[in-house]
C-alpha cells in the first residue's frame, strides 16, 4: 500500500469492531472466569459427604464438542441434592478424550465423595481446587482485552493514514 492509498472503510469496520469486542468482552469474561477461578480455589476448603454416583457418560452438544455428564445425590442433614459439577470449572471439550479423562474413574453406582459449599448446600463438585485449567482460564479476559487494545491502535493507525 503506498502512502496515498487510503485504508478500507472494511478494514477500518473490522478494527473497530475487533476493539469493541475486545475491550468490552475482555472485562465482562473476566469478571466471570474470576469468579470461577474463586469458586474452584474455596472449593478445597468445603466440606464433604459421600454420594452415589447416579450418571456418568460422554454427551455431545450437536456442534462437535463433548461434555462430561454426571449427576450423583448426596444428603447433607436433613435434605438430599443432585450434583452435576466434577469441577467448578466444568465445560466443554473440543475432543471427545478430553471429556473421557473427566470422567475416568467414575462408575454409575459407585460412591464417592461430594464436597459442597458450607454456605450453599446445593452448589456441589468431586474434584476440588484451581488445578490449571483454573489458572489458565484467566488468561483468557487478558488476551482479549490486549487484542482489543491492539484492535485500537490499528484502527487508529488506519484513522491517521486516511
Amino acid at each position: 500500500m503506498s502512502s496515498n492509498d487510503a485504508p478500507s472503510p472494511i478494514v477500518r469496520l473490522g478494527f473497530g469492531i475487533a476493539a469493541f469486542f475486545g475491550v468490552m468482552g475482555g472485562p465482562i469474561s473476566g469478571y466471570f472466569l474470576t469468579r470461577i477461578f474463586f469458586e474452584a480455589q474455596a472449593s478445597a476448603n468445603w466440606l464433604s459427604v459421600t454420594g452415589t454416583l447416579t450418571k456418568a457418560k460422554i454427551g455431545e452438544t450437536g456442534f462437535g464438542r463433548y461434555v462430561a455428564d454426571v449427576a450423583y445425590t448426596y444428603r447433607v442433614g436433613d435434605n438430599d441434592f443432585v450434583g452435576s459439577r466434577i469441577r467448578a470449572s466444568d465445560g466443554e471439550y473440543n475432543i471427545r478424550d478430553g471429556a473421557v479423562q473427566a470422567i475416568r474413574g467414575l462408575a454409575v453406582g459407585q460412591t464417592v465423595q461430594v464436597y459442597y459449599s458450607p454456605s450453599d448446600p446445593g452448589q456441589a463438585v468431586l474434584r476440588t481446587g484451581a488445578g490449571f485449567q483454573e489458572y489458565a482460564l484467566l488468561l483468557v479476559p487478558v488476551l482479549m482485552f490486549g487484542f482489543g487494545l491492539w484492535s485500537f491502535r490499528l484502527l487508529w493507525w488506519t484513522r491517521r493514514r486516511g
